[in-house]
């Protein structure tokens, strides 16, 4: 398989955004060469004894820590999340509560720091001659919680169970080309029908309907459900708050949930897998964004930032940017994200390419970036990031660049001069931060200065956003024409970033809410563009030419007005430590999301500083 991919411009453009974004990044300290600790002064034996043996610090799940390691009792770390509706990831990926990546379930694969997939409860996988099909080799060592074996049959019965209608991240794992995904999705075919078949106990194999070069990467995100408690395919997520049914792959397991107040994890002691537990105990407290700064800052949390939401609003990130003691906690570093506008084309007023066009030169993103989003982003014209694999963020940017004289007059070429006659719009946010509802407002009031266009704002939350964003797709109508939404990059390749706005069809399309991608737009090109680029097997530019083709035609018809990708900031106390902190082969420190990286078994608590 070819997973190499020019790094060359990435290295260069991200660090370059760094730079410009926030100065001079702090790296991690050098750890402070350890000092023996003088026992107590005692009177002189009369006969020389051997020193005492010296245990270490040894977690609940048998890993002895470092040598530098705080005592047990402090290997807590803290985080504060948003509550959701749901528990685990087969129930909602854009509502479940924080845990999954680390409890709950474990991946097939895991991508490395430097995205390159690596074994994880897969310990190798190899294709057909074709390309076809994929034979995965499962670590037999692995066990669930409860002490039952990780076997094919739960991965088999994973991807079955991702393929129902309900679900909302099988968008996503369409992507992968398996046979008969569509149909097993929407009811005609029965699941034994998929193209994910047992070969024995620990083996299992994929087949698809073309080459898929990139489906190991997909499978990072394969995270295997407990056949033996689920049982039901089609179960909406209600068999996680039982705890009878706690059964957990991960390097930790939950001890207890208190809905409204917290969740508390710890050391999963049946874990035998490559990422063992590090921290003791994890207690995510459920409060809201606005208050976790000040926790922070009061030893409260150890760990705020580095995710979807912002915890470091700019007034935060100003006063850490004064305080060179605080800038020593600050790790920042550009994702592969974006914030985008986006419209139902396929009703009005939307459905009118000149009023989009409009849209898009009417937003000011630079004033965005000084104003509300300082410190935590730069402009975007594109929806591939600067340095994704074929991104082509230098070529497009002027297809969609601040011009509002050109907004207004196209404005008025579609018959809306001035904003007159236009609907009053909402725009729709999901769940969003501080800064982000400070720039809807923002954007909000250029669109009434530059275009004369009224527009309020409405915060949803995880699960009323995406059942509206599902629903306008489904059924060709409704209120939700205009939304603002972020995409992170879910593996790095030149098809990810872009699927969100279409893949593989299918046959005709006949009906476009049955067209892939999640939104209500939709071109044939691009989608045939996609296809296309990802059965190409071993030519990785040849792909990234054709996602370059493809990203041109989603730009120029203005799917989406792209407006910031970001600059990740995350506070870290200082006695935290651990491979977590190592960088990148670029030199890159990251507080990356812990998905990726396994990031909380990747830590503990010193007894110096990082």
């Amino acid at each position: 398989m070819n997973h190499k991919f020019s790094r060359a411009l990435v290295v260069l453009t991200l660090l370059s955004i760094v730079a410009l974004v926030v100065g001079c990044a702090p790296q991690p300290a050098p750890a402070p060469t350890a000092t023996p600790q003088q026992p107590a002064a005692t009177k002189a034996p009369a006969q020389p004894t051997a020193a005492p043996k010296v245990e270490g610090v040894v977690n609940r799940a048998g890993v002895k820590l470092p040598a530098d390691a705080a005592p047990l009792a402090r290997q807590v770390m803290r985080y504060a999340e948003t509550e959701s509706k749901w528990m685990t990831w087969d129930a909602s990926v854009y509502d479940e509560n924080w845990g999954d990546y680390v409890a709950w379930a474990d991946s097939c694969i895991r991508p490395d720091k430097n995205y390159v997939p690596q074994p994880n409860i897969c310990t190798k996988w190899e294709t057909s001659k074709d390309g076809l099909t994929w034979t995965f080799y499962l670590d037999k060592k692995r066990v669930w919680s409860d002490g039952k074996p990780i076997t094919a049959d739960d991965f088999v019965f994973t991807l079955q169970r991702y393929a129902r209608a309900d679900y909302d991240f099988e968008w996503f794992y369409s992507m992968a080309n398996i046979v008969n995904w569509g149909d097993v999705a929407s009811g005609k075919k029965k699941p034994e029908e998929l193209g994910a078949k047992k070969v024995d106990d620990y083996t299992f194999t994929v087949t698809t309907d073309q080459p898929t070069p990139y489906l190991d990467k997909i499978f990072g995100d394969l995270w295997v459900v407990p056949k033996h408690v689920v049982k039901d395919r089609l179960n909406d997520g209600s068999w996680a708050f039982d705890k009878a049914n706690w059964v957990f792959g991960g390097p930790f397991k939950l001890e207890s949930y208190t809905k409204g107040k917290e969740l508390v994890f710890v050391a999963n002691d049946k874990y035998n897998g490559p990422f063992p537990p590090q921290i003791d105990k994890i207690i995510v407290s459920l409060t809201a964004v606005e208050t976790r700064w000040p926790a922070y800052q009061n030893n409260e949390l150890d760990a705020i930032g580095g995710g979807y939401q912002q915890d470091l609003p700019p007034s935060a990130m100003a006063q850490i940017m004064a305080s060179p003691e605080l800038k020593k906690q600050l790790i920042s570093w550009p994702n592969f994200m974006t914030y985008y506008l986006f419209f139902d084309t396929w009703n009005k007023p939307f459905d009118n390419l000149k009023v989009r066009q409009a849209f898009s030169h009417a937003v000011d993103r630079d004033k965005l970036i000084g104003g509300p989003l300082q410190y935590q982003g730069v402009a975007a014209y594109t929806m591939n990031p600067p340095g994704f694999p074929g991104e082509s963020v230098k070529t497009l940017k002027a297809v969609q660049n601040y011009d509002p004289k050109l907004a207004a007059k196209l404005l008025e070429e579609a018959g809306f001069p001035g904003g007159k006659g236009f609907p009053k719009l909402t725009l729709y946010l999901r769940n969003a931060f501080p800064a982000l509802v400070s720039s809807a407002e923002a954007i909000a009031g250029m669109l009434k200065e530059n275009i004369g266009v009224d527009v309020t704002i409405q915060n949803l939350d995880y699960g009323i956003y995406t059942e509206k964003l599902r629903a306008q797709k489904k059924n060709k109508s409704g209120d939700f024409i205009f939304a603002m939404v972020p995409y992170e990059y879910d593996f790095v390749d030149g098809s990810n970033m872009l699927s969100p706005w279409g893949g593989c069809e299918k046959g005709e399309i006949a009906d476009k809410s049955a067209a892939p991608g999640r939104h209500t737009w939709y071109s044939k090109d691009f989608n045939k563009l996609l296809c296309d680029a990802g059965a190409v097997m071993g030519d990785e530019a040849k792909r990234n030419t054709m996602y370059q083709q493809a990203e041109k035609i989603l730009v120029e018809d203005v799917a989406l007005v792209p407006i910031y990708h970001p600059i990740m900031v995350a506070m870290v106390k200082p006695d935290i430590k651990g491979p977590m902190f190592e960088p990148d082969k670029n030199g890159q420190v990251t507080w990356a999301r812990h998905r990726f990286t396994s990031r909380e078994s990747l830590i503990y608590r010193s007894t110096g500083t990082r």
